[in-house]
């Protein structure tokens, strides 16, 4: 080990300052209960399909399903094919439940957000479009100090970002990205880059110029990846992202 340690072959372990490690577990026990609210919806409308319900028209535009006024049918109208509907009630009790626990768990992280630590980064993250609230300060607490990482390479590795790559000797071909990295922050980069692309012209002109040779799936990861070294020049240099004037061609 002596060697090896001399010639700098062993990484050190980064350690976290003690206020990072309960952050970051708010942020991540966000995410625990996003899911477990989406399981408890999917279970409700698995009943209601179960029993024969069907959910009326005007619950079907965006914005209406899961509203109040959704939640008061449920609990009002329903009827099920059996005399009880305990089943029911159960399931949207447990509903109502964890979105107040996500509501509660949302209001820290932005309390969070606005503290002295993370106030200033925050802002620069939250100029970079695809990225909100819950992003910005996943990366915060996941990295903690952008300063660890040498380059862009090393933050994209660590986001889970570089692509798989085969090669059989004649032909070399990259894939999706590799089930490496950080496991919270890989997925919460590739949803950003979805609505990225949308948001921001020279983004949007890249994914469509990748798409024409390789899958949407494949194309959004080289945007994901793109998005990684804006992060990455935002957090390194402390300048907000600007974007692709269009306009002025």
């Amino acid at each position: 080990m002596q060697p090896n340690l001399r010639a700098g072959d062993i990484r050190p372990i980064y350690i976290r300052e003690k206020e990072n490690i309960d952050d970051r577990s708010v942020i991540r026990i966000r995410k625990t209960i996003q899911k477990q609210l989406s399981g408890y919806k999917a279970r409700v409308k698995h009943l209601l399909h179960c029993n024969g319900v069907e959910i009326p028209e005007r619950f079907a535009r965006p914005g209406t399903h899961w509203s109040r006024a959704f939640i008061k049918w449920l609990k009002e109208d329903v009827v099920l094919l059996s005399s009880s509907r305990l089943s029911l009630d159960l399931l949207v009790k447990q509903v109502e439940t964890i979105r107040q626990t996500l509501l509660d768990a949302t209001k820290s992280i932005r309390m969070l957000a606005q503290t002295d630590r993370y106030r200033n980064n925050y802002e620069l993250l939250m100029s970079i479009p695809g990225i909100g609230v819950s992003v910005a300060m996943c990366i915060l607490t996941e990295i903690y100090d952008v300063k660890r990482f040498r380059n862009e390479n090393q933050f994209a590795s660590y986001l889970g970002l570089i692509p798989t790559c085969h090669n059989s000797g004649e032909k070399t071909a990259s894939g999706e990205k590799t089930f490496r990295g950080n496991k919270y922050l890989g997925p919460m980069i590739i949803e950003a880059a979805w609505i990225a692309i949308y948001r921001d012209y020279g983004l949007g002109m890249a994914y469509a110029r990748y798409k024409q040779s390789m899958k949407p799936q494949e194309a959004i990861v080289k945007i994901a990846r793109k998005m990684s070294n804006i992060i990455f020049s935002v957090l390194k240099n402390s300048r907000k992202y600007e974007p692709y004037r269009w306009d002025k061609e």
